[in-house]
C-alpha cells in the first residue's frame, strides 16, 4: 500500500482527485483521506446522509472528516473496509495535523503551493512543523502559479532556507480553465481529466509513475480504460443504514443481487444506458434521408 501524503494550505481537493484518478486507472484502489481543517470535500464533492463517512466519487473513494490513523481505521471499520483494502491512501491537509498527529511514515510527501498571500503565510507555519517533526531538508513540491508572480526565493527566505524544494515538474502556469474544471466537477460529480491541459495531465503522469517506479510506457500500457469506464461516474454513499450491503465499486465483475436496492439502482442504470447507446440516432437518419432526396435517392 502506497502512503501519499499531500501538504500546504492551497485548495487541494481537485488535485487530490484527479491525482487519485490517474493511479486509479493503473487499476488501483484509491481513497483520499480529507484531514483538512475545513471538511473542503465534505462542503464541495459530498452529499451526506446520517453519520456516513466514506463515499465513491467515481473512481475513487472519500473518507471525509479524518485527523488520525485510529480515525482512519474506525470509519472504514464502520463502513466494513480496512486499510488493506486499498492500494492508495491519500491524505490531504491544510494544517499540521497530519504532522503532529498519530500517522505513519509517509512513502510519498508532496507540498502544494501557488502564489496568493493568503497560502504563503499559512504554509510558513506548516513547513517549520514538518522540519520540525521529521528532520527532513528536502521536500518534493507542486506549484500552481497564481496570475501575480514572485521572486522564486520569496518562500525560501520566510522560512529561512530550511527546505530544499525539489519541483516534480515545471509550475503549472494560471489559467481559469483550472477554476471552471472544478466547479464542473463538484456540481456534476464527474472528473473532467480529459479536458485538463496537457502539462497538468504530464504532472500527474509524472507523480504516478515516480510513486510506483514504472516507466511512461507501462503507464500508458496499463491506463487503457474500457468503453464503459465512466458510465458510473456518479457518487455513491459506502454505507448504507443497519449494515446493510455497501454499494459495489465494480459493478461488471459483480453478480447482481436483486434483493439489494442500491445494486438494483445501478442495474437499471446500465440497462437504460444500454438502451440509449443502441437507440437509433433520429438527427442521423433524417439527414441521410436528405441526402438520398438530394442525390434522387
Amino acid at each position: 500500500m502506497k502512503l501519499v501524503q499531500l501538504l500546504g494550505s492551497k485548495s487541494k481537493s481537485d488535485f487530490a482527485i484527479y491525482l487519485g484518478h490517474t493511479i486509479a486507472a493503473l487499476g488501483k484502489r484509491v481513497l483520499i483521506v480529507d484531514s483538512t481543517n475545513n471538511n473542503e470535500y465534505q462542503h464541495a464533492f459530498i452529499q451526506l446522509e446520517g453519520n456516513e463517512h466514506l463515499y465513491e466519487f467515481q473512481d475513487v473513494d472519500i473518507l471525509i472528516n479524518t485527523k488520525s490513523l485510529q480515525e482512519l481505521i474506525t470509519k472504514l471499520s464502520n463502513a466494513n473496509e480496512t486499510l488493506e483494502n486499498y492500494d492508495c491512501i491519500i491524505v490531504d491537509a491544510n494544517d499540521n495535523s497530519t504532522i503532529i498527529n498519530d500517522w505513519p511514515k509517509f512513502q510519498h510527501v508532496l507540498y502544494i503551493s501557488d502564489n496568493t498571500r493568503f497560502t504563503i503565510t499559512q504554509d510558513i507555519a506548516i513547513l517549520n512543523d514538518y522540519v520540525d517533526s521529521t528532520g527532513t531538508t528536502v521536500l518534493k513540491r507542486v506549484h500552481f502559479e497564481s496570475a501575480h508572480k514572485i521572486p522564486n526565493d520569496y518562500l525560501d527566505v520566510l522560512i529561512n532556507n530550511r527546505l530544499e524544494f525539489k519541483l516534480i515538474d515545471d509550475p503549472l502556469e494560471y489559467d481559469d480553465l483550472e477554476h471552471k474544471l472544478r466547479n464542473f466537477m463538484q456540481h456534476e460529480g464527474v472528473i473532467p481529466y480529459s479536458k485538463l491541459p496537457k502539462d497538468y495531465r504530464r504532472l500527474l503522469k509524472s507523480i504516478v509513475t515516480e510513486i510506483y517506479d514504472i516507466g511512461n510506457k507501462d503507464f500508458d500500457a496499463s491506463t487503457h480504460r474500457g468503453p464503459l469506464g465512466f458510465l458510473f461516474g456518479r457518487f455513491k454513499s459506502k454505507v448504507t443504514s443497519n449494515n446493510e450491503t455497501k454499494l459495489i465499486n465494480h459493478v461488471e465483475e459483480t453478480n447482481l443481487d436483486e434483493q439489494t436496492q442500491p445494486l438494483l439502482i445501478l442495474k437499471n442504470t446500465k440497462q437504460s444506458t444500454n438502451t440509449e447507446l443502441n437507440k437509433p440516432d433520429d438527427s442521423n437518419m433524417t439527414a441521410n434521408k436528405k441526402n438520398k432526396e438530394a442525390v434522387g435517392g
